[in-house]
């Protein structure tokens, strides 16, 4: 019976000396990455776990894009900071947890406004950047495999058409962002003419400009209801302020004008017609 005993105790504590306690590491491929990436943490283990949970710190700023407790989990990042990443592993013979530091560095936000000058091909598009966080940019055109990379940009149209135009902001880490402005070029000429205008100084509606398309000559020459010559120029791009050729203020009331353009397709006008100003007190 005793040898029994000794048999049983013999055999339970070679079964013990076999079955041992996992061990874990995570491997990822990068420990620096932009805001919005997406990384796949693996586990490398020994002495098969039974069990796996994964857990991030701070607890927001992530999405896990699959389940936690598989060996291996994809998160996504969505937010700039430094994070822990930890995998708990364990069987019947124990625990073990281990972590690695994940950096996620700020992306740039692109962003800019467009400016279309239309008023005769070549058209000009004036590009104003507004993107944030970044220190260098690419602006590439739909029609053209050419680019530029200076902060600001303006860029040439010599036909009709439509065009996009697209600005990547990257940063010193190399996170970028990309922002696209898509427009629409006419083909053909034309000239459009307010009738009213208010130049009292108050930034709205202030100037008579006539809005030309495609017009590559303009003669403007303005006259008061008498026949009285008040001011005039000649390109597409002049305007009236409301003032004689002397800089005296014109009184509010009814004017004429007369407007011979020629257009880059070749078409000619002659325009007549009535402009209302009004000056408030």
């Amino acid at each position: 019976m005793l040898r029994k005993l000794f048999s049983f105790i013999f055999s339970l504590s070679g079964f013990l000396s076999i079955a041992q306690a996992p061990t874990a590491t995570i491997n990822v491929v990068n420990d620096t990455v932009c805001e919005g990436t997406t990384l796949l943490f693996l586990s490398l283990t020994t002495n098969t776990p039974t069990a796996y949970t994964w857990s991030i710190s701070p607890s927001s700023g992530y999405n896990y894009a699959t389940p936690t407790d598989q060996p291996t989990t994809l998160v996504n990042f969505t937010k700039a900071g430094i994070y822990s990443v930890s995998l708990t592993v364990s069987n019947v013979s124990g625990t073990v947890t281990t972590s690695v530091s994940e950096i996620v560095i700020v992306s740039p936000l692109a962003a800019f406004s467009a400016s279309l000058n239309t008023a005769g091909f070549p058209s000009q598009i004036n590009l104003t950047n507004f993107s944030t966080n970044s220190n260098s940019y690419i602006w590439s055109y739909s029609e053209t495999v050419s680019t530029n990379t200076t902060t600001n940009a303006v860029h040439s149209y010599s036909a009709g058409g439509a065009y996009s135009v697209t600005l990547t902001a990257i940063n010193i880490n190399g996170c970028f962002d990309s922002d696209t402005y898509s427009f629409y070029i006419s083909d053909s000429s034309g000239i459009t003419l307010p009738n009213i205008f208010t130049p009292n100084g108050d930034g709205v509606n202030d100037i008579f400009k006539p809005i030309a398309r495609g017009i590559s000559t303009m003669k403007v020459d303005i006259y008061s209801r008498w026949g009285n010559y008040m001011y005039g120029w000649n390109t597409p791009n002049g305007f009236w302020d409301g003032h004689t050729v002397s800089g005296e203020a014109c009184v509010s009331g009814v004017y004429f004008y007369v407007i011979e353009a020629t257009g880059f397709d070749n078409k000619s006008y002659k325009l007549q017609s009535s402009l209302t100003l009004i000056r408030n007190q």
